[in-house]
């Protein structure tokens, strides 16, 4: 019986060392193994839109996220290291158009400095998350501004498809509220409550659901002031403000029914989701 189980351990031990092995180090210390690999493919840099196909799951193959539930294709943006030690930009630094990869990362890590986000409960320290990533193509920035402008400027149902997309993307569960505005408070005002007819000054950054800023007071530094009830904002902008304290911060997804329409209005394409994130910086 001990020559048995002796015999078991061994062979349990023998394969072990070869799924670890199986693995290769990159000098991020990210660990790797590739399926397929087109080296003379193209590579991602940052700002470029990834198109992938990926399933990420724990050591205990629980899944956590698989782009084949969505509807559409799953797009990322490529952003600089969030982390050292091996992180999932830098296993996107590491493919080819075409390629296929496993990539192991720290769970931790992952949610807490990439997803900038706590870690749920049944993540402990040390535990890894496995990832398993087809890199279908890559956009220039350029070409999905053409996209999504081509969609933003085809009809309401188009832009729908669009921001129904943006949401499962940004993993927004938020429900809209009835006249369609998605309003998701960032941090709660302790201050006084903007109501009809007040005069309200905030700041905010405008930008479409592809990621590009078409408006910031931020950037003039200089807060936009108005009064609620006149129209001298959208309607969307309006109504969220309506709902915060002064000091308070939310983000407003605001569809092109709540905003500009079918009109075109400065850098604002017909059928434009927008969305605003704003502070509200006095209410009187």
């Amino acid at each position: 019986m001990k020559k048995i189980f002796i015999g078991f351990l061994f062979i349990w031990i023998f394969l072990f060392s070869c799924i670890h092995e199986d693995f290769k180090t990159d000098k991020s210390g990210l660990r790797y193994k590739f399926f397929i690999e087109n080296k003379d493919a193209a590579k991602p840099v940052n700002d470029d839109i990834l198109v992938l196909k990926m399933i990420y799951k724990t050591g205990k193959d629980s899944i956590l996220f698989s782009t084949a539930e969505l509807s559409g294709s799953f797009r990322m943006r490529m952003k600089p290291a969030s982390h050292e030690g091996g992180c999932i930009e830098d296993a996107f630094g590491m493919m080819h158009v075409g390629d296929s990869a496993r990539f192991v990362i720290d769970a931790v890590n992952f949610y807490e400095k990439t997803k900038k986000t706590e870690a749920p409960l049944f993540i402990r320290q040390g535990d890894k998350i496995i990832f398993d990533i087809k890199l279908v193509k890559i956009l220039k920035t350029s070409d999905l501004e053409n996209e999504v402008r081509s969609l933003n400027h085809a009809s309401e149902a188009e832009e729908y498809k669009l921001l129904e997309q943006y949401l499962k993307n940004a993993n927004i569960k938020q429900k809209p509220e009835g006249s369609g505005l998605y309003y998701i408070e960032t941090k709660a005002g302790t201050g006084r409550k903007a109501e009809h007819g007040m005069t309200v000054k905030i700041h905010y950054t405008g930008s479409f659901v592809d990621g590009k800023v078409f408006d910031s007071s931020l950037e003039r530094n200089q807060p936009f002031e108005f009064k609620l009830g006149t129209r001298q904002a959208i309607p969307g902008l309006e109504e969220g403000v309506l709902k915060m304290k002064k000091g308070g911060t939310a983000t407003l997804i605001i569809p092109s029914k709540l905003a500009y329409g079918f009109e075109q209005k400065g850098p604002v394409p017909p059928f434009s989701t927008l969305i605003f994130e704003i502070e509200l910086l006095d209410a009187r």
